[in-house]
């Protein structure tokens, strides 16, 4: 108990120098191209979907404004979602190089709700199309001059 020194502080004295020239280096951000930040990409672009978000809660239920705290963690959650199912879609279709439609559809197939809705819209967006290509004849279109005496 006394005024000797004991050996925490023996051991402080013969520390060896540190190399500083390793602290003055910027870190490296692995996986990420140069210019990027250290944040991740969620917290980059954030309230991407919150004015969706704030419409899709009230729908449900909510009240017509909804705290931006609940919103930006459901925001999160959406974007985890997106994130992992375009990751799988991504792996799916690694030998071919290109992701295609039928990689989400191989993502959902175990989710009969989502691969169900996905089908839908994908059978609404042909009947578009469909329905596009057939109003492009020219006997229907009357700024090309066809079908001008035609009754409406």
């Amino acid at each position: 108990m006394g005024d000797t020194p004991g050996p925490a502080s023996a051991s402080t004295s013969q520390q060896q120098p540190q190399d500083l020239s390793a602290a003055k280096k910027p870190p490296v951000l692995l996986g990420r191209p140069p210019g990027s930040t250290n944040e991740p990409r969620n917290k980059r672009r954030k309230y991407a979907f919150a004015k969706e978000l704030k419409q899709l809660m009230y729908g449900f239920g909510d009240v017509p404004n909804p705290s931006n705290d609940a919103v930006n963690v459901l925001e999160d959650m959406l974007i985890e979602y997106l994130t992992d199912t375009c990751t799988q879609a991504a792996a799916v279709a690694e030998k071919r190089g290109k992701v295609n439609v039928e990689d989400f559809r191989f993502v959902l197939r175990k989710d009969a709700k989502k691969r169900s809705r996905v089908d839908e819209l994908l059978y609404m967006n042909e009947d578009i199309r469909r329905a596009k290509k057939i109003a492009d004849i020219p006997e229907l279109d009357n700024t090309k001059g066809g079908a001008k005496d035609a009754p409406i």
